[in-house]
């Protein structure tokens, strides 16, 4: 059996209070669903909305909490009770104040216990942010003066009003923040809260469902099991549970009867008032929260309600349509409505009214009871259902009494309740219809079947429709017909109109609310409001859909009137009105494409009835009267057509030719004849000459516009005939009073005559239209001409981008502009007519205020962003010379029209359609900044080139949008002046700038800046970005930007997350872009090296107001982190001890923070926000934060500590250090998502790093350790499940991060139990290194073949472009992934319009780059990980150098190293700092394997892989020193020498193993013999000692900086160590062939030679190299014997060098240089002495010669040991060197003194062995005098030197 899942929306109270589990309010989930995307679902709202006990409270929605019980009260008991729940001894929580909170709650507002404590958790939980919230408000909340201006919004005066209740104990909140009262003032807020987003969480989800389902039109009983995702799943089981046509599964009712129920028991409860707090001081203000809440909840049920009913397909049942008329007139349709505080109303009463208008109306359905009536007409009144559960329409009581509210809220003047009242008419006018006509056939039958008893008559069923066409006529007509009527069976309509009849009305009860509707409370106009000021702003939710709706109803009452009400204005005005609501140019711009199903424009379109009745009859008028026409179209504009127009819309073809126009003849025009056409029965005329439709003075001529059609034809101006009507043509009569007013038959543009009328408004000369009063019409069609352009331009665009379309859309834009602009003269178009017009009307002196309204600017800045898309090259240069930007003569009109706007209406709109501008010029500035500096191609002949960036100056560009930024940045440090009427407009304009400011910096400097500006493809923005950053970031600035700044966020700060009204929408946007734009400003000054801006100390000093901000709304959570990371990050770039972020805010307010922050991501689970958390606070603990990181390590700050100490007590901690927490989450590593374990593991690896106590409180944890040690002993084996590639590629780089961050612990922990003498750890882990020790030096997954390919094919497409250009820089902090180096971001908005980057299927240069980042991604996780196991190596072999097993793995490893740079392929300037640190990675290993004397045969093996590894860099010093490898080289060198010396002290231990050069029991390494040592020692003694002398020698004389001493001194170890080799001896003849051939002595005594002009300080250290090199050549006797052939010590005994020790008196360990001393001893004498032992007596007479040229120096070293000179002064002291120049020179001495005494039996002439003046007997004597004084003796030893102190 399956296990029961364990219920999300409480689980068990433990996991609730021990940070388990966090629990999940209504109004974060409402929050969370409003801000969910469909590419990122959140997997806790997903468990949370589909848990089975949070769907039951779902759709149990419009029903209270149940009361308490005794089985309610037993459950608490239970889950309270010690044994669910152990007491915290750290007193985190007090159980008993929970219990005590929740008895309380569960009383006052009479609800279960469990229910009540369920809001008591969510308090306690929510305690430290609700504190933090609270803490030092209001007074940094911005007051109603700074929201609105002069007016205020009613949001402004409800969140005026809710701040007096929130912190209406602001002066005293610090004192009482943890006491009773304030926490059940909170619990009552929570409560509140948690009742009303229950009910907006429920109508979300009903909304999502039902959007899915379809347009609206479509019934939910269709789709049973449609495929949703969980969103629409969890809304489609509310509502089969709900079955709103039928009974709920839930309550037994039909829901929409229990939402009247709850909406009744809310009003009444608002009438009763709040029982809650006694307490007369806080009673108005909980009031007043109490009352706003009960009103919200009511609206919540009202929505939901709407929802519902908007949906239905069938008519609604009798009990709800009564039950909800009852309850309206009972409240009189809230229009007489007055809850306690009057401003709640103002705030919340237009919404009530709307919502109340709209569910009246759709309730009674319309369409379908329409459909219905037409069926009841047969049916027999004994189908009459008074139970209610009927259709209402078969009731005759509630029709009656439906009938008498509407009639009595007639009487009462409640406008609202007239769209109801209208729509009831109808049906009732519907159902007499049908009755008489019912009546009509059957009396004729029964006339019919008395006279002759046949048949059926039923040609008459027609003939009773042709009824008066007046609405009073027909309602007396048929209210005389229906009296008449002969007795005959009933039928249902029959009583129904019996019963309506019986109101109690003057006349017909029909007609009277038909008028009453129509002229008397002006229907039409409540339709406007309704949709122009309620659907479209309240109705965003899933995308506008909502509006869209609320809009359908209203539709569908407008075609149902269209048989009562005649084509007249009010009912046109009213028709646009539901088409387009109050969505304005840039609302369609935002829209997503779609969304045609649920367009109400697209219902208009398919409709036949509208089409004949509305749009084909304004047609027919047009351009008699213009305006309808125009504007149907321009409401109709959005749909898209269904085929063949190449996206353009709908009406296009309606405006691209039409073959019908209607005109008035003026009275002076008698170029006509009458005639009378029969058939028609109507007057027609004739012309007898062309009819001007233009007349003008002078000749006018008509250029000749050719545009091709989709057909390829061309259609010509003459063809269409824009100009006049020709002679002979034929049009009837409409009116015959003067002007006669004519229809013609006659083939034409409309959209051309549009043209025509718009030249003709914005010409000097006179020109007259054919509209009545034309001449005084043509003004205002202006902004209603443009904005038809503006969109028709904007949905073709849009409609190309979503179809495949055959013909560029570049093309199909043009072809509308020829279109409008055929018939204009001279020489213009129609873009040119537009923008004189914009220029005339924005120069044009205002006489008033009202006299310059500004819609025409507005309009034309439309059209001028809509043309940007497709012609930039026409936009720019206008731009660059209109007087809006005054960019040539610096008068800028754009703050002249701000100036004298008065309206904050227009003002508004003008300014966001100059932001909206501005931000299309910087995007079209970024997409084309890539091809405009591509240069231009061949085009061939007679063709088109579709390449709308090009020809745009880069120096016009420059100017533009330096001069509209500007104005732009002017008017953003001034919105608070702008007197702007309501909230939203500020908030939106605030949002966008500083939106439109980041994107610039971003794009800018976010990627590589090229000093070419040829390939810089950010050129045309650098100005305007290096203006932001004057003002913004100058030291010197007045601090007004910052400031404006900082208020932004700061009224974020104040912000109730869940509010569904635009200003919240606006507010949170706002907030948002704010955020983000300063933490760009901050990210930037620190690129820039500008430390310690006044933007950054302003912030820094906000740092309280940024907190409060982040518990503010969830979506400012993100930003708040990202912007304090990078506080915190520039913080720490200063010399001196930055400044704590607690000294920015109280330590009590830190500590709450903390608390928040130790949530992280709860509850809604958002990694990405976790993971910004962890950073924020691995930055706080490296960037010398002390106090702060003191709390986030121990949970409390430090005099906490001291007091909970001084207290004797454990204190009162609520959570847990966030290092604790930390360790807890990353004990269970492999359970967190990959990016939060990354960031988690380098939180806790920085806090060790930089704090070392906390490694014991990690040794302390009991799963820790154990778990990210056992993760890396499996890393290896972990399998991935998925079977994408690309998945798989990313889940290795976050497997090879986390691998790298552990280890980086692992070696610091391993240090740690160094110190601690915890000797077994070390070794214990060796063995679960595997994975490591195996990956960490393998070379890096470099794709070289990828990158280069990309890098050319890239710089192969985009010319003047390199793929480098795209790299990431500072702005914009890398992480791992698709746009780790290159932005992929940043290119694809340069380069997406380019076919090639996105490809077919999506196999692009995009697809490309993101490869190469992911490819780069592994690569620095691998870099990363190996510098982590070079760390936890190094310490190891400290630990465990003596261990025979480590020892075999770090050879191996060492090896490894080598071996992986040895056969490194990747780019050398990419990877040599890698292939450096390998090297010394192995160096390291090998010198502590030395120093071991490790006797492991892989030791010697690296002898063979360090050399080929030389040779693979180079053995050719001349060319490896020179360049960015010679530190590489020498380390290698090293290496060699150690390999090398590894086999000379080896050779004992060797010998003592099985003899077969391995040891017993160890595995095969690689095979090795003496000859094959000697081999490969013989070839680095030729290659590197040999030649490699003689490359140094010739490079430190051409070259000097190039050549290290310590090259010399490396080159002499290796000759010394790879002599010592055993069995060398046998191979002397190549010795000295290599030796002989590189001429090493001779190059070493030149070296010598010059050796002094080398010095350095007078210190000649090439010198005493030199001397030692021969010195080790001269330690093998073959090669002492060529060094005496050669004459080695003649060629020394002339330089400089020599020649000074030979004439000075002598040198001593303390005179300067003291290198010459050390030349002597350790150069000379033992070269000397070598040189003596290998060649002999043959050789002892040049020595003795040689020896006696150093008298001066033999005899200083006589007298060294005499102690009477000790007692005078610095002589005396002894030194090592001293005693080893003496035995040198008595062992030198004794030898020749030894041959010169032999003589001739030793080969040689005593005579010419000549003595040396080394005084034997003096020496001895000092020396036995020093033995007998061995107290005075220790004093007079002294070490001179680095050497000899060792």
């Amino acid at each position: 059996m399956a296990p029961v899942r364990e219920s999300t929306y409480f689980p068990p109270l433990d996991k609730c209070l021990d940070g388990r589990h966090q629990l999940l309010s209504w109004r974060t989930t409402y929050v969370g669903l409003k801000e969910l995307e469909n590419d990122n679902i959140s997997e806790s709202l997903e468990k949370h909305l589909t848990d089975s006990q949070t769907l039951e409270l779902l759709k149990q929605s419009f029903s209270s909490v149940p009361p308490p019980t005794s089985q309610s009260r037993a459950a608490f008991e239970t889950k309270t009770s010690a044994i669910n729940l152990v007491p915290s001894a750290r007193g985190r929580y007090d159980i008993k104040q929970i219990q005590n909170d929740s008895l309380w709650l569960s009383a006052e507002a009479h609800i279960d216990e469990i229910a009540a404590l369920r809001i008591v958790i969510l308090e306690w939980q929510t305690r430290p942010a609700a504190q933090l919230q609270e803490s030092g408000l209001p007074a940094d909340i911005p007051g109603p003066s700074f929201i609105g201006g002069t007016s205020l919004s009613a949001y402004s005066a409800s969140r005026s009003l809710l701040r007096s209740r929130v912190f209406l104990d602001g002066s005293t909140n610090s004192v009482e923040a943890n006491n009773v009262d304030a926490t059940r003032r909170r619990l009552f807020s929570i409560y509140l809260a948690e009742c009303q987003f229950r009910l907006e969480t429920c109508r979300f989800l009903v909304l999502a469902a039902l959007c899915k389902l379809g347009d609206g039109r479509t019934s939910i009983e269709k789709h049973p099991g449609a495929n949703q995702v969980w969103v629409d799943s969890a809304g489609h089981e509310i509502l089969t549970a709900w079955d709103i046509y039928g009974v709920s599964k839930i309550t037994g009712r039909n829901i929409l009867l229990s939402g009247i129920d709850a909406l009744r028991s809310q009003l009444k409860r608002l009438e009763e008032g709040c029982g809650w707090f006694r307490d007369k001081e806080q009673q108005e203000h909980l009031q007043a929260e109490w009352c706003e809440c009960q009103i919200l909840e009511s609206l919540a049920v009202m929505e939901t309600m709407l929802v519902m009913v908007g949906s239905f397909t069938r008519v609604p049942r009798s009990g709800v349509i009564n039950s909800w008329f009852r309850l309206m007139s009972d409240y009189g349709f809230f229009e007489v409505f007055e809850p306690p505080f009057r401003e709640l109303y103002e705030t919340h009463g237009w919404r009530l009214q709307s919502l109340t208008s709209l569910i009246s109306l759709a309730i009674l359905r319309v369409p379908a009871a329409l459909e219905l009536v037409e069926s009841l007409s047969a049916m027999a009144a004994s189908t009459v259902d008074p139970s209610g559960s009927a259709a209402y329409l078969f009731n005759p009581d509630v029709c009656n009494e439906v009938t008498e509210i509407l009639v009595n809220a007639v009487s009462e003047c409640l406008r609202i309740a007239s769209p109801a009242v209208l729509a009831w008419s109808i049906i009732l006018q519907a159902m007499r219809e049908h009755a008489l006509q019912t009546r009509e056939i059957r009396e004729h039958r029964q006339l019919i079947n008395a006279s002759d008893g046949s048949g059926t008559a039923y040609s008459l069923d027609n003939q009773s429709s042709d009824q008066s066409s007046t609405s009073g006529n027909m309602a007396l007509r048929r209210h005389s017909s229906t009296g008449s009527d002969t007795p005959q069976q009933q039928t249902v309509l029959d009583l129904l109109l019996e019963s309506i009849l019986l109101v109690g009305v003057d006349g017909d009860p029909i007609a009277f609310l038909a008028r009453a509707a129509v002229d008397g409370n002006h229907v039409l106009d409540i339709i406007i409001s309704l949709s122009i000021g309620f659907c479209t702003p309240f109705g965003s939710d899933h995308k506008g859909k909502s509006g869209m709706k609320m809009r359908h109803i209203l539709l569908e009452l407008v075609k149902a009137s269209l048989d009562l009400i005649d084509y007249q204005p009010d009912l046109i005005q009213t028709a646009l009105a539901v088409l387009t609501g109050s969505e304005s140019y840039w609302d369609w711009l935002d829209r997503p494409l779609g969304y045609r199903e649920a367009e109400p424009a697209s219902i208009f379109l398919e409709d036949k009835v509208f089409m004949d009745k509305l749009f084909y009859e304004a047609l027919r008028r047009f351009p008699y009267e213009t305006a309808p026409f125009l504007r149907f179209c321009r409401a109709l504009a959005v749909c898209f057509a269904d085929q063949g127009e190449e996206g353009m819309p709908a009406t296009w073809p309606m405006l691209a030719n039409t073959n019908f126009l209607t005109c008035a003849l003026p009275i002076s025009f008698i170029a006509y004849r009458m005639i009378r056409d029969d058939d028609e029965e109507s007057t027609c005329v004739q012309l007898t000459a062309n009819f001007e439709l233009f007349p003008k003075k002078g000749d006018l001529q008509v250029r000749v516009h050719k545009r091709a059609k989709h057909d390829g034809s061309l259609v010509t101006t003459e063809s269409l005939n824009l100009r006049q009507i020709p002679q002979g043509a034929t049009g009837r009569v409409l009116s015959e009073a003067k002007p006669l007013v004519v229809y013609w038959e006659h083939c034409y543009s409309p959209l051309a005559y549009l043209g025509m009328l718009l030249q003709s408004a914005s010409s000097d000369e006179s020109m007259t239209g054919i509209g009545p009063d034309s001449s005084g019409l043509i003004p205002s069609l202006v902004p209603d001409i443009i904005d038809l352009l503006s969109v028709t331009l904007l949905t073709t665009i849009k409609g190309a981008s979503a179809s495949e379309a055959s013909i560029p859309v570049v093309d199909v834009i043009q072809s509308i502009l020829d279109t409008a602009s055929e018939g204009l003269d001279g020489g213009q178009d129609i873009v040119s007519v537009v923008f004189d017009t914009f220029e005339r009307e924005l120069c044009r002196q205002p006489k008033s205020t009202e006299d310059k309204p500004v819609s025409v600017l507005v309009r034309c800045i439309q059209f001028a962003h809509a043309l940007l898309h497709v012609a930039p090259d026409r936009v720019w240069p206008f731009l660059g010379r209109s007087a809006l930007l005054g960019v040539k003569d610096s008068n800028r009109q754009l703050s002249a029209v701000l100036a004298w706007t008065e309206s904050g209406a227009d003002k508004y709109e003008f300014l966001i359609g100059c932001i909206r501008l501005f931000e299309a010029l910087v995007d079209d500035a970024i997409t084309h900044a890539i091809s405009r500096k591509s240069p231009a191609k061949a085009v061939a002949r007679f063709a088109t080139s579709h390449s709308p960036g090009a020809g745009v100056s880069q120096v016009v560009m420059k100017k533009v949008l330096l001069s509209f930024e500007r104005v732009m940045l002017d008017v953003y440090q001034s919105m608070c002046t702008l007197g702007f009427i309501l909230a939203e407009q500020r908030c939106e304009v605030n949002a966008r700038l500083a939106k439109v400011f980041h994107r610039i910096l971003t794009c800018c400097f976010g990627i590589e800046q090229i000093p070419d500006n040829n390939q810089n493809p950010s050129t045309s923005l650098l100005p305007t970005a290096e203006y932001l950053i004057d003002v913004f970031l100058s030291p010197s600035g007045s601090g007004a930007a910052s400031a404006h700044l900082i208020s932004v966020i700061q009224e974020g700060g104040g912000e109730r997350p869940g509010m569904s009204s635009p200003p919240a929408r606006y507010l949170a946007q706002q907030t948002v872009s704010t955020l983000r734009f300063v933490s760009t400003l901050l990210r930037l000054s620190t690129m820039l090296g500008n430390h310690r801006s006044r933007l950054e100390e302003q912030m820094l000093g906000a740092v309280s107001m940024l907190t409060r901000t982040y518990t503010a709304h969830p979506g400012f959570r993100q930003p708040v982190i990202e912007l304090l990371n990078v506080l915190v990050h520039n913080a720490g770039f200063t010399d001196s001890q930055p400044m704590s972020l607690l000294g920015y805010m109280p330590e009590d307010a830190a500590h709450r923070f903390l608390e928040v922050l130790s949530t992280l991501d709860e509850p809604l689970r958002d990694w990405s926000l976790s993971l910004s958390i962890w950073k924020l606070l691995s930055q706080v603990v490296s960037k010398r934060q002390q106090w702060l990181a003191i709390i986030i390590l121990t949970g409390e700050a430090p005099r906490q500590a001291l007091k909970r100490e001084a207290k004797g007590s454990d204190g009162e901690a609520r959570a847990d250090s966030l290092l604790n927490i930390a360790l807890d989450r990353l004990s269970n590593i492999e359970r967190l998502p990959p990016q939060t374990a990354s960031g988690i593991l380098e939180f806790v690896a920085l806090s060790a790093d930089s704090w070392p106590w906390i490694l014991a409180t990690i040794q302390q944890h009991p799963h820790f350790m154990t778990a990210i040690t056992e993760y890396v002993r499996q890393v290896e084996t972990m399998s991935n499940t998925t079977q994408n590639r690309s998945s798989q590629v990313r889940m290795e780089y976050h497997k090879i991060q986390i691998t790298s961050y552990i280890t980086e612990l692992l070696a610091m922990y391993t240090h740690y139990t160094r110190q601690n003498d915890i000797s077994s750890y070390a070794k214990d882990l060796l063995p679960n290194l595997t994975y490591i020790t195996s990956t960490a030096v393998d070379p890096p997954a470099f794709n070289a073949s990828l990158q280069s390919n990309l890098r050319q094919n890239f710089e192969a497409r985009f010319e003047n472009c390199n793929l480098a250009t795209f790299k990431r820089t500072a702005t914009t902090p890398p992480a791992l992934g698709d746009s780790f180096y290159y932005d992929l971001d940043i290119a694809g908005q340069m380069l997406r319009l380019d076919p090639s980057w996105a490809g077919k299927d999506h196999n692009g240069f995009a697809a490309e780059i993101a490869r190469a980042n992911v490819n780069l991604s592994v690569v620095e996780a691998q870099i990363r990980l190996f510098h982590s196991w070079r760390f936890l190596a190094v310490e190891l072999s400290k630990s465990l150098r003596a261990d025979v097993e480590y020892q075999r793995t770090m050879a191996e490893v060492a090896m490894d190293c080598l071996r992986t740079n040895a056969q490194n392929t990747l780019p050398q300037a990419i990877f040599e700092r890698l292939a450096q640190s390998r090297a010394d990675l192995a160096f390291t290993l090998l010198q502590t394997l030395i120093e071991a004397k490790s006797s492991r045969p892989e030791v010697k093996s690296v002898l063979f892989t360090a050399w080929d590894a030389m040779r693979a860099h180079g053995t050719d010093l001349t060319l490896v020193l020179d360049g960015d490898g010679a530190s590489y080289c020498r380390t290698l060198l090293k290496i060699l020498c150690l390999s090398i010396q590894a086999h000379a002290s080896l050779h004992t231990s060797q010998e003592s193993s099985n003899g077969d050069g391995k040891l017993q029991n160890d595995p095969p390494t690689r095979h090795f013999t003496a000859n094959a040592t000697l081999k490969t020692v013989l070839e680095i003694l030729k290659v590197i000692v040999a030649h490699g002398f003689r490359s140094l020698t010739t490079l430190l004389h051409d070259a000097p900086s190039r050549v290290l001493p310590a090259d010399f001194a490396l080159l002499s170890t290796i000759l010394r160590n790879s002599l010592l080799i055993p069995g060398l001896e046998s191979h002397t003849t190549a010795l000295l062939s290599t030796f002989a051939d590189a001429q090493t002595s001779r190059y070493a005594s030149t070296l010598l030679s010059w050796s002094d002009q080398l010095a350095t300080n007078r210190d000649p250290i090439y010198g005493e190299l030199s001397i030692n090199f021969l010195l080790e050549m001269s330690s093998m006797p073959a090669l002492a014997e060529s060094l005496a052939v050669e004459g080695i010590l003649i060629h020394i005994a002339n330089t400089n060098l020599i020649k000074y020790l030979r004439t000075s008196d002598g040198l001593g360990p303390f005179d300067h240089p003291p290198r010459m001393y050390n030349i002597w001893v350790r150069g000379i004498l033992p070269l000397l002495l070598n040189l003596l032992h290998a060649v002999g007596a043959s050789m002892a007479a040049e020595i003795a010669v040689y020896l006696h040229q150093f008298q001066g120096q033999i005899a200083k070293a006589s007298a060294a040991f005499t102690f009477y000179s000790a007692v005078s002064g610095s002589e005396g002291y002894l030194t090592l060197s001293t005693i080893s120049e003496a035995q040198t020179l008595a062992v030198l001495t004794g030898i020749l003194d030894a041959y010169r005494e032999a003589g001739a039996s030793a080969g040689v002439v005593s005579a010419e062995i000549l003595e040396t003046g080394w005084e034997r007997v003096r020496v001895r004597e000092d020396v036995e005098s020093w033995l007998q004084r061995r107290g005075v003796l220790r004093e007079r030893i002294v070490a001179v030197g680095d050497r000899e102190e060792g």
